[in-house]
């Protein structure tokens, strides 16, 4: 697991806890650029960095691509998915935050289960266009299985519908029906733009409609676990290796 070394963090006691959250969706809905958003508007990204991003945006034609910050590799830039989780460092005036970044492919569902395992808390992101889709229902399911159970919903991309309402709510619905079906409940559902910021880190006038807190409020609602340390072992598997007829399973003791 890669472990960025942006980390600008607040002033706080030194016995508060972090909160692990985990970022999670369908593939392209916008995981990765929610978290450079998050960065960005806590001051938590260095000037640096963001003039890194900003160079290999311009290099590929593109406005601000958020989604760069957490993409370490250039291969993955270039593909513009996340093939493994990645954790970065940001802050709020509350606490600290360790959030993690999981693919949304099916191909590294595996990748995102150990993302998701170490975390106290999860952001579901689903495009406002596409709503719930595949990899919406299985990471929600996973959650699920997880005992993951502090949960809020980004319908993210709500400029790319002109911040409809009407839209927001049938999306919220999908995702309430399904979340039900399975036993989850969401904490809250934000109407969101990562691209441009709205609902993120502060409340937008693009959608006054909605009178709920941003996704900021949102995480720092959140209570943080109590230690597992006198729960019963559990281990992830990353991946299973085959040598000489034996198999080596190979994850992280949490």
């Amino acid at each position: 697991m890669e472990t960025t070394g942006v980390r600008m963090l607040g002033q706080k006691d030194k016995n508060y806890k972090q909160m692990r959250i985990v970022i999670v969706g369908h593939v392209d809905h916008g995981k990765s650029s929610l978290i450079g958003r998050l960065l960005f508007d806590t001051d938590s990204l260095p000037p640096n960095k963001q003039e890194e991003i900003r160079t290999m945006s311009e290099k590929r034609g593109m406005d601000m691509e958020w989604s760069f910050v957490l993409d370490s590799f250039q291969a993955e830039r270039d593909q513009a998915i996340t093939i493994d989780t990645t954790q970065i460092w940001f802050s709020t005036d509350k606490r600290d935050y360790v959030i993690i970044d999981a693919p949304g492919h099916r191909e590294f569902l595996k990748n995102m289960i150990s993302g998701a395992a170490a975390a106290e808390a999860a952001i579901l992101v689903v495009d406002a266009n596409e709503g719930v889709r595949e990899q919406t229902k299985r990471h929600a399911y996973l959650l699920h299985l997880l005992g993951l159970r502090q949960i809020v919903v980004a319908v993210n991309k709500m400029d790319l519908v002109n911040y409809d309402e009407a839209r927001f709510k049938e999306v919220s619905d999908e995702v309430n029906a399904y979340l039900t079906s399975i036993g989850l409940e969401a904490k809250s559902i934000v109407p969101i733009s990562a691209r441009t910021g709205d609902n993120v880190a502060q409340k937008t006038q693009a959608m006054p409609w909605y009178k709920k807190g941003d996704v900021i409020e949102q995480l720092d609602s959140f209570e943080p676990l109590a230690s597992l340390s006198d729960k019963p072992l559990r281990f992830p598997v990353q991946d299973v290796y085959r040598f000489d007829g034996q198999r080596t399973l190979v994850g992280r003791i949490e």
